[in-house]
């Protein structure tokens, strides 16, 4: 008998938060949503995958459950799900290139990636 165990993780956000740029598709027929980001990451090592993650804008994809509270905006979503996809390499992060990185992501076609992430979710072949 083999026993699944999904980890999943509940961020708050505030209204605070609205610098990112994110967008939230609707999933027929569910509860949740599919949350597209454009976000900057360091790089450097990543020890869950023993490879070296690139310096600069990325794209993600991932599946979320929303519920709204007031002043809050509570995500919930599986730990280690969705895809992210570098955009473009830089030395370090900036105003500029982050308004770049949200064009090129609004410019390309994210669906074959959003397929991918849906029918991860959901076992969808």
């Amino acid at each position: 008998m083999v026993l699944r165990y999904q980890m999943h993780l509940t961020i708050f956000i505030t209204k605070l938060k609205t610098s990112k740029m994110k967008k939230y598709e609707q999933i027929e027929g569910t509860n949740k949503e599919l949350k597209i980001e454009v976000f900057y990451d360091k790089g450097g090592m990543n020890y869950f995958t023993s490879t070296v993650n690139r310096r600069g804008y990325y794209v993600s994809a991932r599946v979320v459950e929303v519920k709204k509270d007031n002043d809050c905006v509570i995500e919930s979503f599986m730990l280690f799900s969705g895809l992210k996809k570098l955009l473009f390499e830089v030395k370090r992060q900036s105003e500029k290139s982050y308004k770049e990185a949200c064009e090129l992501a609004n410019n390309i076609d994210l669906s074959e990636m959003k397929q991918k992430v849906l029918s991860a979710e959901f076992k969808i072949k």
